[in-house]
């Protein structure tokens, strides 16, 4: 079995699965899939709510949000982007990952979902 410092393309690949599955586990470990299910409903919810004329207070009532909940979900999808993209971007240079830090009131608001 080649080593994993190898530039073998078994190693190579045994190096970008490794990779992937840390990034998979670092945002799991913030919202796991059914919290980021949780997560799309209450913005469709909201988003539909306001849409057909809610007032914002209600909308955010029936989506199970509170007031800064749109800013910390855009933090939640831009730190979860971010991760993917720093995880290609090891892959491709062969360079240690440096993970992006979770931002403030991600991990609560996902916690609330």
């Amino acid at each position: 079995m080649p080593e994993f410092g190898q530039n073998t393309p078994r190693a190579q690949a045994i190096r970008a699965a490794a990779i992937k599955a840390e990034c998979r586990a670092r945002i799991l470990a913030v919202a796991d899939m059914e919290t980021q299910s949780n997560i799309a409903q209450a913005g469709i919810l909201f988003s539909t709510a306001t849409l057909n004329g809610a007032a914002r207070a209600d909308a955010l009532a029936l989506a199970g949000l509170i007031e800064g909940d749109q800013d910390r979900a855009v933090a939640w999808t831009s730190w979860r982007k971010a991760m993917q993209a720093e995880c290609r971007r090891a892959i491709e240079d062969g360079t240690a990952a440096v993970w992006p830090e979770v931002p403030t009131g991600v991990a609560e608001f996902a916690a609330r979902h």
